[in-house]
């Protein structure tokens, strides 16, 4: 063994290296993978009594962090995510709620604001907007319209 200036062998270095590698390796994927949504449950389609707006709801959970959403598109255009976000963790998280509403081929994405949620708490996420899309396409979403929502956490 190879002696450094401060008596240390380099084997010994080495594996001191090796292993702080490891370690930033590890949070580094853990980092990349906390943005990945999760996949979403079934979704369940209400058209409202007059026609003039569809409403999705469902829950899911990622990592610990649970809820539910609804996601309503009106005939004018207007769309509203209003979801809760339950952190099941003892440290707080950032959660926001992603809804993808499809049509065929065509796939239109809307989400909430990112919000801290704190450990053991749950806070309100809610969305809102018009969009042209859905204006023009109403008719066709009340009838053969998809949505597919997930709680994202990171």
């Amino acid at each position: 063994m190879q002696k450094t200036n401060s008596g240390t062998t380099a084997a010994l270095l080495r594996g001191r290296g090796l292993a702080l590698v490891v370690a930033a390796g590890t949070v580094a994927g853990s980092v990349l993978l906390g943005a990945v949504p999760a996949y979403a449950n079934a979704t369940t389609k209400t058209v409202a009594s007059d026609g003039d707006s569809v409403t999705f709801t469902t829950s899911d959970s990622s990592r610990k962090v649970s809820g539910n959403v609804s996601f309503t598109i009106n005939r004018d255009g207007n769309w509203e995510i209003a979801a809760n976000a339950r952190n099941g963790n003892l440290i707080g998280r950032n959660a926001h709620w992603i809804c993808d509403l499809t049509l065929g081929s065509s796939d239109l994405r809307k989400s909430t604001g990112t919000k801290w949620v704190p450990g053991k708490k749950t806070r309100s996420l809610n969305a809102s907007a018009y969009e042209p899309f859905i204006e023009v396409s109403f008719d066709a979403l009340v009838a053969t319209g998809q949505a597919d929502c997930d709680v994202v956490v990171g």
